[in-house]
């Protein structure tokens, strides 16, 4: 969906619009193939972001066809509360619906439950607007006309990229040039091809996580010094404040509890910033 720098009317990616074309499964979905039932929604909002990929640059219309079939037939699922779905999926896929829409799409959607959609997605909208600025950037993809392309680019971090995720540093190339998010996006394509992860990178957070499952398992005892190795580093990314770990709640909220645990002079000032200032503005609010 991004435009080429040099031809706002061709795309900057040409090869990721051929992985689309090469990788539509023969039920018309795109995403994970024999997927769990639970997991409809992941299909559905991978399918229609490379439906509109494919019509945004006016390519592949039988891949197209296929896709909406697969969208109309599996739509009416979206409401089962007990399916699980992505981060953001009540903003992004009303969102990218409504994009379809302003292109000209037709939809096998009844207006009706489009319009359902998007009422929820603008009522979600209007609840996060005063005091999840963050993760309203973190959505952009579902944000359409109203995107605020300047204001999102405030959390653009030191590596090009929007909160690491190749999804949101699209979107939001998609409406403002930014020399150093594309060379992120480039870098990526180099490393992975065009089956780029969903998140990169997270290498903090995943060693957190292996490092946690490892204590509670009852066997750190046996990788004391990898584990202590992994520490290290993440206490002198601590002690520099790096937006590997500030910048995430989860993240920093075990990174807190995981260095404590094991020993380190930790402040809980890191915490205080991360998760307790960005809802002062809400809390104020009622008070």
């Amino acid at each position: 969906m991004v435009p080429s720098p040099m031809s706002p009317q061709r795309p900057c990616f040409p090869q990721c619009l051929n992985w689309i074309l090469d990788n539509q499964h023969p039920d018309g979905s795109w995403g994970l193939h024999h997927f769990h039932p639970s997991l409809i929604n992941d299909g559905l909002s991978s399918t229609l972001a490379c439906i509109l990929a494919l019509e945004r640059w006016k390519s592949g219309q039988e891949h197209v066809r296929r896709g909406l079939s697969f969208i109309e037939s599996n739509f009416s699922r979206i409401v089962d509360e007990q399916l699980h779905s992505p981060i953001g999926f009540d903003i992004i896929f009303p969102g990218m619906l409504e994009y379809a829409l302003n292109i000209g799409l037709e939809i096998p959607i009844d207006q009706s439950d489009i319009n359902n959609m998007l009422c929820k997605r603008d009522a979600e909208l209007q609840r996060l607007e005063l005091f999840k600025k963050a993760y309203l950037a973190y959505v952009a993809e579902g944000l359409g006309n109203i995107l605020d392309s300047r204001e999102i680019m405030k959390y653009q971090r030191e590596n090009g990229s929007l909160f690491n995720s190749p999804s949101t540093t699209a979107a939001a190339l998609m409406h403002i040039y930014d020399a150093k998010a594309l060379e992120y996006l480039h870098s990526l394509l180099s490393r992975f091809g065009c089956s780029v992860p969903t998140s990169y990178p997270v290498d903090v957070h995943i060693h957190l996580c292996m490092i946690d499952n490892i204590e509670r398992l009852g066997v750190a005892r046996h990788f004391s010094h990898e584990i202590k190795s992994i520490l290290d580093r993440i206490y002198r990314c601590w002690l520099r404040n790096d937006e590997e770990i500030s910048s995430d709640m989860a993240t920093c909220a075990m990174a807190f509890r995981l260095l404590r645990m094991n020993g380190y002079d930790v402040s809980s000032g890191n915490l205080f910033q991360v998760l307790i200032q960005p809802l002062l503005p809400y809390l104020l609010c009622h008070v």
